[in-house]
């Protein structure tokens, strides 16, 4: 079998560590890995038309419309050589970006990081992070050497607003409605590979090299 170049997309649910494992094969790749939030900060900085609009949308506090999203990931991702591979984090994030995202790109796997919504609930329910430095830590499972209190830097840990239980709740409910169905879609094209999320992440990890290398990429 050829080896092939991944060009490929990853999501789960918050808490899922879809972020960490995409940094992760993007080193062992030797790839890129494009935020979503990376790029419309950069089109925001720039003043763009179509920054000036999502500025607009993110400082109202509201959901930035899918025609606005698929032009700006458009506009971006264009400006980026993706020839030798890449992974895009937080984007798509629903059916109707996909179909968007496949007018532009030929995305030859997608990686779909599973947990149950109990497991989000415990992991971002007990996650820390420090109000300085922005170290993260956890509760129960990473916690700092000295209670309430960064191991780095000394400052004091907060709970973020966003990690409480009811918010977690319904941002999950947000999750399932709009970024789940990708499984499905994606499952119809033959491109889907899911993995189970809740092992410590460095068995994560090896689960993901060892199957797409199995698929024939380049790893």
């Amino acid at each position: 079998m050829r080896s092939k170049h991944l060009k490929g997309v990853v999501f789960g649910p918050q808490g899922s560590g879809k972020g960490t494992q995409g940094v992760l094969m993007a080193e062992r790749l030797n790839i890129p890995i494009i935020g979503a939030g990376d790029l419309f900060r950069a089109e925001m900085a720039e003043k763009s038309t179509l920054g000036q609009l999502v500025t607009q949308y993110v400082n109202q506090g509201l959901l930035v419309p899918d025609e606005l999203v698929n032009a700006l990931m458009t506009r971006q991702l264009k400006r980026h050589d993706l020839s030798r591979g890449f992974i895009l984090d937080g984007y798509p994030r629903n059916v109707e970006q996909a179909t968007s995202l496949d007018r532009l790109l030929a995305i030859n796997l997608v990686i779909q990081i599973k947990i149950s919504d109990t497991e989000v609930v415990k992991r971002l329910s007990g996650r820390l992070q420090c109000v300085k430095c922005k170290s993260v830590y956890h509760e129960t499972e990473a916690p700092p050497v000295k209670k309430g209190i960064c191991s780095l830097c000394g400052e004091k840990l907060m709970r973020r607003e966003d990690d409480k239980e009811d918010v977690i709740k319904q941002r999950l409910k947000a999750y399932h409605y709009m970024t789940a169905p990708l499984a499905g879609f994606y499952r119809q094209k033959g491109v889907l590979l899911v993995i189970n999320g809740e092992q410590p992440i460095q068995y994560v990890f090896e689960d993901i090299m060892n199957k797409i290398s199995k698929l024939g990429f380049v790893t």
